[in-house]
């Protein structure tokens, strides 16, 4: 195992949920209540995390996600990944994963509070398709590492360094091992120990543990890493060392790169080469980065582009019988490379998705980092990496890129909407279109706040909507988006979604953080329908009178054109953010945990008076948007945390 840097998950995280298939769904017709429908994993591969490989499976690889919220595997390196197990913790989240050497199915992952009372060791026996706390303590844990005979296993966190000889049934605390431990490195027979205030070195961990020592390395370790003939460690401010005689001696890392350079990552490839990351200080952080290789343990340093293809790495590793092809961890993914300068995405499909539109034959997806787009999952065959959607070879921005409202403009072809939230230097958003199904964009308009909604009135492909969530505002395009002028900005709280009301001349329904309301034009009142943290509201294209509004704790549905609403029946207490019709008439809902748990995707067969629960959920049951595909084939769920997901309606 090549292990790195201390990271900090920032959710709560979770544990127990089944990991779903990877497999392509069933072509035939099956009805939606059935308890056989799947629903499959469908990407963008968008997100790193942590790495577990297993001597045992050399195919086999899990990841612990960065928000330490999921836990993802694959058996083929990387073509596909099954869909994620969420780990169900209170308040806490997983900070490190690793595997047995002997057993591929047996897996822990280390866990510290967020916000919480403790912290957990969770293990799995069944290949992580559930796991279990074996171990928890106030404190928590941030690493875990096992030995290479998979009898010795350790964690350690806030109270010192814990050990078990039995697979995680037992655990003891080693006497003298520090306090505060953020990362723990492992050869055949030592234990490293990195703290924010230098490393220690337990001798024969594996076999007669000596008591800890501390060793010449006074620095906040923020990553730590051990390979065949060499030991390093660094602090992001403080700088990196170097030792190749286990510890007894150290020499500080120093290339051509500044000294007073941030070292946001050090570590030892798979072939036993160092990697050293810098980024220049600035006063505006836009400093200047790079990768630096050694492959004579730090005399000689060789600049690399990575941080243009993949960005700050996390963790370097290799599949156990292709130790001449690194796998790396990085903030827009998992990737494989034999040179550090080209490099292809494996994985995974963990990232936020705010919006879904279909475009053409491809299925758009608005994420953290802009908007993917893949033909895929519109097809009844998936094929291998159908799970990786637009890579281009160079990271996404990951700053100022957030889109959350997406729009198929009504009878134009290839004429796509988004609206992406930006910083101008302050809260902006811009509207930008697309003329080529969603591959390239270009900018139309700006305005103040940021955005979750964009809408075209069918009727009219030129009078198009967008609302304002920050600095609360509804504007009005009528020449397709070139310019916009505004319609309410004073009565309105914060824009969720916006629907077009066939019904009424100039009319848009407007989901808004204070309730339900109705435009008809800039000179007229705005009409409020109800109160209420509204999400999202949507129009039944067979029946104009037909409005479900759906938010905080409510489902409402109006069959008078929004004279009247009344609530849906069955529904239980939680936030649903999204709603869309099928074209079957069905309509289904999806939430998430904003206040209480989520339930995932509700259906409702009878207009929204009454609601179930599908019988079958995404693993990630926290969901964002729901979008059914034009031929009515395909529900697709946009997760919080775990990317697109898709069922199949016939």
């Amino acid at each position: 195992m090549y292990r790195n840097s201390w990271k900090l998950a920032s959710l709560a995280v979770a544990v127990g949920v089944v990991l779903g298939t990877a497999v392509p769904a069933s072509a035939g017709s099956v009805d939606v209540e059935s308890v056989g429908r799947q629903w499959v994993s469908m990407g963008p591969n968008a997100g790193g995390g942590d790495l577990a490989f297993t001597r045992a499976k050399p195919s086999r690889l899990y990841v612990l996600t960065v928000t330490g919220r999921n836990v993802y595997r694959t058996d083929d390196r990387g073509k596909t990944w099954l869909a994620p197990v969420v780990l169900d913790l209170p308040a806490a989240a997983g900070r490190q994963i690793a595997a047995d050497p002997r057993d591929p199915n047996l897996v822990y992952v280390a866990a510290a509070p967020q916000g919480g009372e403790r912290g957990f060791v969770l293990r799995s026996r069944d290949g992580g398709r559930s796991f279990q706390s074996v171990f928890e303590t106030p404190g928590g844990f941030t690493s875990v590492v096992v030995s290479r005979s998979g009898q010795a296993v350790f964690v350690a966190g806030d109270e010192g360094v814990y050990l078990s000889t039995d697979r995680g049934a037992h655990w003891k605390l080693l006497a003298g091992s520090p306090k505060g431990v953020r990362q723990l490195g492992l050869d055949d027979r030592d234990l490293y120990i990195g703290t924010g205030a230098g490393v220690h070195i337990i001798e024969n961990a594996t076999s007669k543990p000596e008591k800890a020592r501390k060793l010449a390395v006074d620095l906040a370790v923020d990553s730590l890493s051990v390979g065949e003939r060499v030991v390093v460690a660094a602090g992001i401010f403080s700088g990196a060392v170097l030792s190749t005689d286990r510890g007894r001696t150290w020499r500080a890392v120093s290339g051509s790169w500044g000294k007073k350079d941030a070292v946001p990552y050090i570590g030892v490839g798979p072939s036993g080469d160092v990697q050293v990351q810098t980024i220049e200080g600035s006063p505006d952080g836009s400093g200047a980065k790079n990768l630096w290789v050694s492959k004579d343990l730090g005399r000689t340093w060789k600049a690399k582009p990575a941080f243009d293809k993949v960005d700050v790495y996390s963790e370097v590793g290799s599949f156990p019988d292709r130790p001449d092809v690194q796998v790396v961890a990085a903030s827009a993914g998992i990737f494989t490379t034999r040179d550090s300068v080209d490099f292809q995405r494996i994985g995974v499909p963990d990232t936020s998705v705010n919006a879904l539109a279909v475009a053409g034959s491809a299925l758009l997806a608005g994420t953290p980092t802009g908007s993917y787009r893949s033909t895929a999952p519109l097809g009844r065959e998936l094929g291998a990496g159908y799970q990786d959607w637009g890579w281009t070879g160079k990271i996404p921005h990951t700053v100022g890129n957030t889109v959350n409202a997406l729009e198929t403009l009504p009878g134009k072809g290839n004429d796509v909407l988004r609206a992406r939230n930006a910083y101008c230097p302050g809260e902006c958003f811009f509207i930008e279109k697309s003329g080529d199904n969603g591959r390239t964009w270009s900018g139309l308009a700006s305005f103040p706040g940021n955005s979750h909604s964009v809408v075209a009135d069918p009727k009219d492909p030129s009078r198009v909507y967008t609302g304002a969530y920050l600095a609360p505002a509804l504007y009005v395009s009528t020449d397709g988006a070139t310019s916009f002028t505004p319609l309410h900005d004073t009565e309105l709280s914060g824009v969720n979604g916006l629907a077009i009301d066939p019904t009424r001349p100039s009319g848009v329904w407007i989901a808004d953080v204070s309730g339900l309301y109705l435009s008809t034009g800039a000179d007229l009142p705005l009409a409020k329908a109800f109160d209420g943290r509204v999400e999202a509201v949507a129009v039944d294209p067979k029946n104009p009178s037909h409005v479900v509004a759906v938010g905080q704790g409510l489902l409402k549905v109006s069959y008078d054109a929004g004279k009247s609403f009344a609530d849906g029946v069955g529904l239980p207490e939680v936030f649903y953010t999204s709603v869309v019709f099928s074209r079957d008439g069905a309509l289904y809902a999806g939430s998430r945990d904003y206040y209480v748990a989520g339930t995932g995707v509700l259906r409702s067969t009878d207009g929204g008076k009454s609601w179930k629960v599908l019988p079958n959920q995404p693993a990630d049951h926290e969901v964002r948007s729901v979008l059914v595909s034009p031929d009515g084939a395909w529900l697709f769920a946009g997760t919080m945390a775990s990317g697109v997901h898709r069922l199949a309606l016939r």
